[in-house]
């Protein structure tokens, strides 16, 4: 009798930690679903010529897929000569502004060019 009343007490353990883990499951759920809809959302790229006017670019990358060589092949996309130079994709500033995207704490980025970058839009 006295074996019995301590399996009945160890299963009783057992489902409170199965509820306990449960709980954690619950809210590990909610974490990952709210990151992956933030990794579905669009980003959008704008290019902002010399004479301070900007357009906003007709692709668009989804976060989770957005990376440097995402964006350059976008560029290259909307490029007539389908090449390009821009300096401003060679500094720190850029590639923070990559990481911004990429960690969720932007939803777009401005591409800056300068008088001397080679950089034709061709009309989409």
């Amino acid at each position: 009798m006295e074996i019995l009343k301590e399996t009945i007490e160890f299963i009783e353990f057992l489902d409170y930690i199965t509820i306990v883990f449960a709980f954690f499951a619950m809210i590990g759920t909610f974490v990952n679903f709210f990151y992956r809809r933030k990794d579905s959302k669009l980003i959008k790229i704008y290019i902002k010529f010399p004479d301070n006017s900007t357009r906003l670019v007709p692709y668009h990358i989804t976060r989770r897929n957005f990376t440097r060589s995402e964006l350059f092949g976008i560029l290259r996309a909307i490029d007539k000569e389908g090449s390009f130079n821009i300096k401003y994709t060679s500094t720190p500033e850029f590639f923070d502004d990559v990481l911004q995207v990429q960690k969720g704490k932007s939803d777009e980025i401005t591409i800056r060019l300068e008088t001397d970058d080679k950089f034709s839009w061709a009309e989409i």
